[in-house]
């Protein structure tokens, strides 16, 4: 037996990349393999070092989720920011979804955030606030507004209930929605009557009625392939018809209904075309009446009547390739374009939290095919909502993101998928090796916070997958650690 052949390999070696072992920079494989050139001698380890001089432990078993002298230490981290965002790693991380529960209460209670946006309709949200400061059942109200990946979700219902409450206190809770598009049943109907009374309050000569049906009738027929595959989704569902049964009965109703209410282009002509005229219109109202929120809800809805086009109609493959990354890119300079409206004026001078997936929050953007990272500007790449909000407001927003090292994930109603342990020499997998249940590590330096000294770096940004970052306090400004991902449950 050869030398090398008698030299322990690590349980995760299977999982390293050929970049991984490069960037490590050892020349031969035996040096690989040592516990040294994994730094796994903290003496020697300056990232080990600083993670373990810089990340401030959490314990969700105790009510403060903090230790006071810890809290003290997060709240410092955050400082002055106005805005932060609170990511997740996939929409059905569910111990993601308490960790944040658990931040927001903190957030709400010392540093006097009042009002969380989620990733949700900006028309929606109206109602799911309005729910839960007239006394509805918290999960109805929520589920009047927010999507059901969370309103339906058992580990965000204490939030619902928590900001119902709080409204019987001196600082209600505002909630409120980013989203451009529509997220609840219902919505469409409730904006047509806002909208149709907004108007109605605008001097005569403005003429405004028969544009704002204008608007209405072509988002309608943008909207109505939508909701009638909903429908049809729903029919089927409550009929328990599911897997390949499932999509032969979509592809049959396409035939014989659904493609002839797909969206086509004269429709968003149409929808643009009454956007333009009405908008002017609307900035005759008075702020009083909500002038500016009719604003952004109209420059919202012909985006995403935009987005149901490309994705909805019926194009080749290399025209949906082109759209794909055209909607995504779309939906987050329309959603940071709503939040800068709601710091600027819709909440001016209310302290926001925005409730997100990673891949909107990190100041970041997200390659052609989705499958890479860039610090950069990237040509062909997505901007993300962080990065818009980052070029803005600079630091007075900050970036927390949310990942960890392993377990399961899995959305509402959705079976569990296996989230596979970080690879070795990963921030994840260094806050595993030292014992971390959950963490909070501050990224942003100052007030006597130091950079990380390491570049790059390798970790889960923004999802479950692997990156090498340059400089990871640019794309978060501070990242929570959650050992054991748990998939996220239903209310029942």
């Amino acid at each position: 037996m050869t030398q090398r052949s008698q030299i322990p390999v690590p349980e995760d070696f299977r999982s390293l990349s050929r970049r991984r072992m490069l960037q490590v920079g050892c020349a031969a494989l035996p040096g690989l393999l040592t516990p040294r050139a994994w730094g796994m001698e903290p003496g020697n380890d300056v990232l080990q070092q600083w993670l373990k001089r810089t990340a401030v432990a959490a314990d969700p078993a105790v009510s403060e989720d903090f230790s006071p002298a810890a809290l003290e230490r997060v709240l410092a981290s955050i400082g002055d920011a106005r805005v932060v965002l609170l990511g997740e790693p996939s929409h059905g991380s569910g111990a993601a979804f308490s960790a944040k529960v658990r931040l927001v209460r903190m957030l709400h209670e010392r540093l006097g955030f009042d009002v969380l946006a989620w990733e949700s309709g900006f028309i929606d949200l109206e109602r799911t606030d309005a729910g839960l400061r007239s006394g509805m059942d918290p999960v109805q109200a929520a589920q009047q507004g927010i999507l059901k990946i969370w309103s339906a979700s058992a580990e965000c219902r204490p939030l619902f209930v928590y900001a119902q409450e709080s409204h019987h206190g001196k600082k209600p809770l505002t909630m409120a929605g980013f989203d451009m598009q529509l997220t609840a049943a219902g919505s469409l109907e409730y904006f047509a009557r806002e909208l149709r009374a907004f108007v109605a309050k605008l001097p005569a000569r403005l003429d405004a009625k028969p544009v704002a049906e204008q608007f209405l009738e072509s988002f309608g027929r943008l909207n109505r392939y939508t909701d009638a595959l909903a429908a049809k989704l729903d029919e089927l569902g409550r009929s328990g018809v599911n897997g390949a049964a499932r999509g032969a009965a979509i592809g049959a109703w396409n035939k014989s209904e659904g493609d002839a209410i797909r969206p086509v282009a004269p429709d968003l002509e149409a929808l643009q075309k009454a956007a333009a005229a009405l908008e002017p219109l609307l900035r005759e109202g008075s702020p009083a009446d909500r002038a500016g929120f009719m604003v952004q809800a109209v420059r919202g809805l012909t985006a995403y009547g935009a987005n149901l086009l490309e994705d909805q109609g019926k194009h080749t493959a290399e025209q949906e390739a082109v759209y794909a990354m055209g909607r995504e890119n779309r939906r987050d300079q329309a959603n940071a374009e709503n939040l800068r409206w709601m710091i600027d004026k819709g909440y001016a001078g209310r302290k926001i939290i925005v409730w997100a997936h990673n891949a909107h929050v990190m100041n970041a953007w997200y390659g052609p095919h989705f499958d890479s990272i860039s610090l950069a500007p990237l040509q062909g790449g997505m901007k993300t909502t962080g990065a818009w909000l980052t070029g803005w407001y600079g630091r007075q927003v900050y970036k927390i993101g949310l990942t960890t090292y392993q377990g399961q994930e899995a959305m509402v109603g959705s079976g569990a998928a296996a989230v596979p342990a970080a690879p070795v020499g990963s921030v994840e997998e260094r806050l595993h090796r030292m014992g971390f249940a959950e963490a909070f590590l501050p990224l942003r330096p100052g007030n006597g916070r130091k950079r990380c000294p390491v570049s790059p770096v390798e970790m889960r940004i923004p999802k479950f997958k692997e990156e090498s970052v340059d400089d990871p306090a640019q794309a978060f400004d501070a990242l929570y650690f959650i050992d054991t991902m748990t998939p996220a449950t239903s209310i029942g």
